[in-house]
């Protein structure tokens, strides 16, 4: 159990310091925002060393203007279509085309139904 926390504290410890790079935020400035004590402590969060309380979870996801989602699952409403996005600009048109189609399905068995 405890290597299962530990894999999910590194993955939320990645997408914060991702988050923290795109805002061209230093650890330190990061820390100064959230109430985290120190630089340090930010650090130790981004290896994945240490966990947040939610309190400070918060704190992040204000500073980042960042959904706790995304954060904590790697995927929000957000940023779904930064993250579709990615793999359909290695797609070709064909697979583009296949991809819509599942979407669509897909959409379908959830009762979203677009008229085209």
């Amino acid at each position: 159990m405890y290597e299962r926390y530990k894999k999910e504290n590194a993955e939320i410890g990645e997408r914060v310091r991702e988050m923290r790079n795109k805002k061209k935020l230093t650890q330190e400035e990061l820390a100064e925002q959230t109430g985290i004590s120190n630089s340090q402590q930010v650090s130790n969060i981004e290896r994945g060393l240490s966990g947040m309380s939610i309190e400070t979870l918060k704190a992040v996801c204000k500073a980042l203007d960042v959904d706790a989602d995304y954060l904590i699952f790697g995927i929000s409403p957000k940023n779904a279509d930064t993250v579709l996005s990615k793999y359909i600009k290695e797609m070709s048109s064909e697979q583009i085309a296949n991809l819509l189609e599942m979407v669509k399905a897909y959409a379908k068995t959830c009762g979203i139904n677009i008229n085209e």
